[in-house]
């Protein structure tokens, strides 16, 4: 299924599991799409933003991860790999799967119609920790309305409708002590994409102890603790 560069990457990871190995963290990259909004660098192996994910996941060792939307899959597959490397938890991956044609499809390009996500995700054996739907958050919500998580990450349908949207769904779901994080807190307008609304949720949550990364300037992170 894989060539020559990725099946040896396999064999290495296998060898030392662990995604801060330079050389591991640039297949990571290349092939789960680790792209600039992330803060990642191909070239050095630099995870970016995926390195806080793996972080709180590594120290809170959370049972239930739920991260909505992605490209190609980067920070489910890290979140889903800090899983496996605590030996503990899983990721569900909730993915609307819409491309260009679709006004809502946020930088989407239709990847996860277009490819067998499970197939997708056995890179790494990203799949043994996560499981992928493929669906809006409104029908995942409904179709599983008593799954409760520990660590949820946000990076879906960026209007502010959206987002508030999928705030006022997952929230209510996050255990005590549990994060929730949003991707693009800083990021008002794009010449292709129009409007954000991720910062005005940001904004109006206005929790004391948010922690912000306003950078880099195109994207943003933001994490909230839920007392």
């Amino acid at each position: 299924m894989f060539g020559i560069k990725k099946r040896i990457t396999y064999i290495r990871y296998l060898i030392n599991p662990t995604i801060t190995n330079n050389f591991i963290a640039q297949q990571l990259i290349e092939y789960y799409n680790g792209d600039s909004g992330h803060q990642t660098d191909a070239k050095t192996g630099n995870l970016g933003f995926g390195y806080i994910h793996y972080a709180l996941i590594r120290n809170t060792k959370p049972a239930r991860v739920l991260c909505v939307g992605s490209r190609k899959g980067f920070i489910p597959a890290i979140c889903a790999l800090a899983c496996a490397e605590n030996g503990f938890g899983h990721v569900d991956f909730v993915d609307a799967g819409y491309g260009l044609e679709n006004t809502r499809h946020w930088s989407g390009i239709a990847w996860w119609k277009r490819v067998d996500p499970i197939k997708h995700f056995s890179f790494l054996d990203v799949n043994k920790t996560l499981t992928p739907y493929i669906m809006t958050t409104v029908e995942f919500a409904r179709s599983y309305p008593k799954q409760t998580y520990d660590y949820i990450y946000i990076d879906g349908d960026h209007s502010f409708k959206g987002v508030q949207t999928d705030y006022r769904l997952f929230w209510p779901r996050l255990s005590k002590g549990g994060f929730i994080v949003f991707h693009d807190t800083h990021v008002h307008q794009t010449k292709l994409l129009g409007k954000f609304g991720v910062w005005k949720l940001w904004k109006q949550l206005n929790v004391k102890n948010a922690i912000s990364f306003p950078f880099p300037k195109e994207s943003g992170l933001g994490i909230l603790q839920k007392k």
